[in-house]
Formats: structure tokens, sequence, C-alpha cells
């Protein structure tokens, strides 16, 4: 039986600028570390890049999310600047990442 390990969202396509943003990252906790986010990724930007032709895929992540941003640079992101203390939560504020990869870039590393 098939269960599903993760979910990924491509959205916020801009047409006239060839751009997307990637959200909603999420593996489940117990199939963590085991490729299925580095999977996914590459997945979504063949997608992007092949079948929408987009020229450039963006993404936000929080700069605590270590893992995350591993996986991100894993499979051709690049941080591009910091947003910070960008975003509340509860007493406290935290700082975000901005990356991207080009379309160029994804085929010369992939």
């Amino acid at each position: 039986m098939e269960q599903m390990v993760g979910y990924v969202e491509l959205n916020t396509i801009d047409r006239r600028n060839l751009s997307a943003s990637v959200s909603r990252v999420i593996v489940s906790p117990d199939e963590r570390g085991r490729g299925h986010g580095t999977s996914m990724l590459h997945r979504l930007l063949e997608i992007g890049f092949e079948e929408l032709g987009l020229h450039r895929i963006e993404l936000r992540v929080f700069d605590f999310n270590e893992s995350a941003i591993t996986c991100y640079e894993k499979v051709g992101f690049t941080r591009e600047g910091t947003l910070r203390e960008a975003r509340r939560h509860e007493d406290e504020y935290w700082t975000l990442v901005q990356m991207s990869v080009l379309e160029d870039e994804w085929r010369t590393g992939a």
C-alpha cells in the first residue's frame, strides 16, 4: 500500500516574469532524513523549468531550519539574502532566508 510521505507547493506563478515560489515543503516526521524532500524538490524544479518554462524559482525559509536550508542548497538553491525578524511568533520575531535557483543554474547542475 502506498502512503504519502510529503507535500510541496509551487505557487505565485508569474507568467510575465516566468517566476514562481516554493511553499509548504512538508515531510512526515517519521520519513525525514530519507531523501524524500530532495526527491520532491527535484521533481518540483523539473516541473517548473521543463513543463512550465519558468526562469526563476524562489523560496523563503526560517534561518533556524538548517536541515531545510541544506536540502534546498543540495538541489541548487542559492542564498540571496536575509529578511531580519520578518515574522512574529508569539513574543519573538523570526528571521527568513531568501533563496532562489535560476533555470540555467538548474540545467547545468541537473
